[in-house]
Order: C-alpha cells, then structure tokens, then sequence
C-alpha cells in the first residue's frame, strides 16, 4: 500500500501542476527527486541502447574517415 502511495500518476502530477501558482511552481521544481530504481528488463534495455550508440558512432567515424581518404 505505500509502495502506491508514493506514485502519483501522470495525470495527476499534471493536474497538480496546473493549478500552482507560479511561485509554488517554482518551489515545486526546487524539490529533488528520488531515482528510479529500474528492473532487470529496463537495466538490459538502457544497456542495449547504449551499446547500439557505441556501435552507431564507430560506424559513423568509420564512414567519415573513409570519405576523407
């Protein structure tokens, strides 16, 4: 049950939002937040992606430096 209580869902942090003020806003914004704490799926898919950028990015400076020569 607190697990629950601690997320607010998008629509209603949005709501939230709209209706402040805007030096509440701006004191809202101030707050930290805590990080996500992600599963083993979400974990091997930002891994995944950041391999695929490395990957990406040799491809890219290999290209250029052929277009060079």
């Amino acid at each position: 049950m607190k697990h629950e209580e601690e997320h607010t869902s998008f629509a209603e942090a949005s709501l939230v939002l709209e209706t402040l003020e805007h030096d509440q806003l701006v004191a809202a914004k101030r707050e930290p937040v805590a990080r996500r704490q992600l599963q083993g799926g979400e974990l091997a898919l930002l891994w995944g992606l950041r391999l695929y950028l490395v990957f990406m990015m040799a491809v890219v400076f290999w290209q250029a430096w052929l277009a060079v020569k």
